[in-house]
């Protein structure tokens, strides 16, 4: 009995240093250098010199559905964080970097839970055939996201509140489309799995993820700034010890940016 207290003691406090864990993990993505692909188009003598803006800002809103998919309907906190609605997205992207936050509550139209999230994504590509006009990589890419969700009908108990961070890798396809020279599509897909963690340390598990990007880019339309619009696909699969926090998200966000 002692040796168990102590254990639970030992992770209580390891798992109050997690969330500074995931978040220092995300800033050492964030600041990481960034890989010169800006010659992605112009290796070799015969390929063409194009160089892409590098960098991008935007801002969107992503409509979220969260959904409880435990088995135990004995559990009284079941399906405490479900809900439909919406969150602001803000983030910045370079070739190697993606990094974002996202924010809702009563303000965005979710009444009985507050979501926020903060991640990165570190990113690598190889080249698998490349022209003037058309591009095809295979991603490889480690992220870090730090989740929470509170309910405002939230039972007080140990399972309150949603607050789990998470570390996962995955390797997908992308595909890029230039028609023009200040025009450019891109388009892709990462399926994604590693582990999550409580910031209580008493649970933990595995996340499964999907994140799909389609966006469109006008180079070039104010010196070197430049527009882009596109949409994000955001999936996410929580399989925990304890089943109150098996949870599935899919974010389905429309966004608009600057390219510099």
């Amino acid at each position: 009995m002692k040796k168990n207290l102590e254990k639970l003691a030992l992770e209580g406090v390891a798992g109050k240093w997690q969330p500074m864990v995931v978040l220092a993990i995300i800033i050492l993505i964030f600041l990481l250098p960034q890989v010169g692909t800006a010659q992605m188009f112009s290796m070799g003598d015969d390929s063409p010199q194009y160089v892409k803006p590098q960098n991008e800002v935007y801002a969107g809103l992503e409509l979220m559905s969260v959904s409880y998919r435990g088995t135990n309907s004995a559990q009284p906190d079941r399906g405490l964080f479900s809900f439909n609605g919406s969150v602001i997205r803000l983030g910045y992207q370079s070739p190697t970097v993606d990094f974002s936050v996202g924010k809702g509550g009563p303000i965005t139209g979710i009444n009985d839970v507050s979501y926020f999230d903060i991640g990165g994504k570190l990113n690598f590509g190889i080249p698998l055939y490349r022209s003037k006009a058309f591009e095809v990589q295979l991603p490889f890419r480690l992220l870090s996201r730090y989740t929470v969700m509170n309910s405002s009908n939230f039972v007080q108990s140990l399972f309150s509140r949603f607050n789990f961070g998470s570390l996962a890798g995955g390797i997908g396809t992308k595909l890029i489309v230039r028609p023009t020279e200040n025009i450019r599509i891109d388009l892709g897909a990462v399926p994604s799995y590693g582990f999550a963690f409580a910031s209580g340390g008493l649970f933990g598990g595995s996340l499964t993820s999907i994140a799909g990007k389609s966006r469109l880019y006008f180079d070039g339309l104010f010196g070197n700034l430049g527009l882009s619009v596109g949409y994000n696909y955001d999936f996410r699969n929580y399989d925990i010890d304890d089943e109150v926090y098996d949870y599935r998200m899919n974010g389905h966000v429309v966004l608009l940016g600057m390219t510099f």
